[in-house]
């Protein structure tokens, strides 16, 4: 049977009206380039305002959240900001895409959650804002995506009141109740683990998470960084604390790294993007007075 040509163009006219109004949807837009300036953010109650970097050093003179410590490291290849955590008073815990919360974590809702006193990412995904994980993404005693043996080599785990870095080869789910894939490693039993050819490659904005003993140190960069260079800071300004970090791992970098510090006051520190959705983000929330 002949299909009628006022049928077919009817057809074709709601084609081109559904493809036209695919077209005005706003598209996202995935940056190319590497970032070469970082925001950072100050909330205060429900509103926020920028801040200069150069603000942040007097910032952090204030007090922060009771078990958090904080400064700004600087030196001829860099600037970070290295906050020291004490576990007895901090919960740590990993948020992000799981079955039942698909969208994954946004940071700027997760700032209203007043126990809330530290969080960093994020996780590794398949592109820069995408929300699917690379590697092993175990939440809260779900995995959400299963180890990829040939990726990094490290596992950050995440359990009551500890965090720990396994091989990922040596890796068991009842080790934690939350993990992640990492990398690359940076310091490993003590040592410095990145060859200085690291120095040849372009650096990034980064983030890292370190394992001192019964403390753990959380790092962003405020300028693009090598991690060579980053991790050797890092062991000199944790030898002037008196901390010995036996792990260090490479957490994310470029636009994917974040950062948010609680003051006493209830103020944020936020760098990075707070609006865009991550598929993971660790957590340090602050522990009840008993």
């Amino acid at each position: 049977m002949r299909v009628r040509p006022f049928f077919c163009w009817i057809v074709a006219s709601l084609l081109a009206a559904v493809s036209a109004g695919c077209e005005d949807e706003p598209r996202r837009r995935i940056p190319q380039e590497p970032a070469r300036e970082l925001s950072a953010l100050l909330y205060s109650g429900k509103s926020s305002s920028p801040i200069k970097l150069s603000e942040i050093d007097a910032l952090l003179r204030e007090d922060l959240r009771p078990g958090l410590s904080a400064q700004l490291v600087k030196d001829d290849d860099g600037t970070m900001l290295v906050a020291v955590a004490r576990l007895q008073l901090l919960e740590p815990g990993l948020r992000g895409v799981t079955s039942d919360n698909p969208e994954g974590a946004l940071p700027e809702d997760m700032l209203r959650d007043d126990a809330l006193a530290l969080l960093i990412g994020s996780g590794f995904v398949s592109e820069l804002m995408a929300l699917t994980p690379i590697g092993l993404l175990q939440i809260n005693g779900e995995v959400v995506n299963r180890i990829q043996r040939h990726g990094y080599t490290r596992v950050l785990g995440i359990g009551d009141r500890r965090m720990g870095v396994v091989n990922h080869l040596q890796y068991e789910r009842g080790l934690y109740h939350s993990a992640l894939q990492v990398g690359p490693g940076v310091v490993e039993a003590g040592t410095l683990d990145i060859s200085p050819r690291d120095m040849e490659r372009q650096p990034f904005f980064r983030s890292v998470v370190g394992t001192c003993g019964d403390q753990s140190v959380f790092v962003s960069s405020l300028t693009p960084m090598h991690l060579h260079a980053l991790g050797k800071r890092l062991l000199q300004h944790a030898k002037e604390l008196n901390l010995t970090c036996d792990e260090v791992v490479n957490l994310a970098g470029d636009r994917e790294a974040i950062m948010a510090l609680r003051f006493a006051d209830g103020r944020i520190l936020f760098i990075g993007n707070p609006r865009t959705s991550r598929s993971a983000v660790i957590t340090l929330e602050s522990v009840p007075a008993s």
